[in-house]
């Protein structure tokens, strides 16, 4: 309430339009998210030449990589004890968090070389600026999709700047999504309720 002056009917409110963009965001995060994981798997599948890339010896991801792998594994095994799961559904687990983590530097891992090098690089071919550039505005999508996830307030970022981001990284993964989310996306009204929100000049939306 102290970022709205002490004024209670105003905090509710921006509590409310804060909802209300974040719900907005998650169409465009979680069709990143879909976005990358299918183009880097591709990527690595065409490379490698098998769909559980990750077991190839010179391909394998570090420990933190493997750890995620193995959550994956984890969770299709408790949820289908009796039932088989191929190398799509490990996919399909996996969090936006490692195949971001694919773009880094890996550590010790030199992901640099691993990934990018043989690889990654041309998923972007249009991007200038290098793989640490595009790595950092990945890792700002991710942070905002684990606010979003975890319930926390997002109006205090640049979120105007945060949906252009998102469309330019998905137009490097999925020009075809971004296109949708350009066309039909509900973010930038909801951006522009915040001001007659905050001023009680139009209702929230829960």
């Amino acid at each position: 309430m102290h970022k709205c002056g002490g004024d209670r009917t105003r905090a509710l409110r921006l509590y409310a339009w804060d909802s209300e963009v974040a719900r907005a965001l998650q169409s465009p995060l979680r069709d990143l998210e879909v976005s990358l994981r299918n183009r880097l798997h591709r990527q690595l599948v065409g490379r490698h030449g098998r769909q559980a890339w990750w077991d190839v010896p010179k391909a394998r991801p570090n420990y933190k990589g493997q750890d995620m792998l193995d959550q994956a594994r984890e969770t299709l095994e408790n949820r289908r004890p009796y039932r088989p799961f191929g190398p799509c559904d490990i996919v399909a687990q996996l969090s936006f968090g490692f195949w971001v983590s694919l773009l880094g530097s890996g550590g010790g891992d030199n992901y640099e070389m691993k990934y990018w090098n043989s690889s990654l690089r041309h998923v972007f071919k249009e991007h200038r600026g290098g793989r640490a550039a595009l790595y950092r505005q990945f890792q700002f999508m991710l942070t905002l999709r684990n606010r979003i996830a975890h319930h926390e307030c997002i109006f205090q970022r640049h979120l105007e700047g945060d949906l252009e981001t998102a469309l330019r990284l998905m137009r490097h993964v999925s020009p075809e999504m971004a296109d949708r989310h350009e066309k039909y996306g509900q973010v930038p009204q909801v951006l522009a309720r915040r001001r007659a929100v905050l001023a009680g000049t139009e209702p929230v939306r829960l």
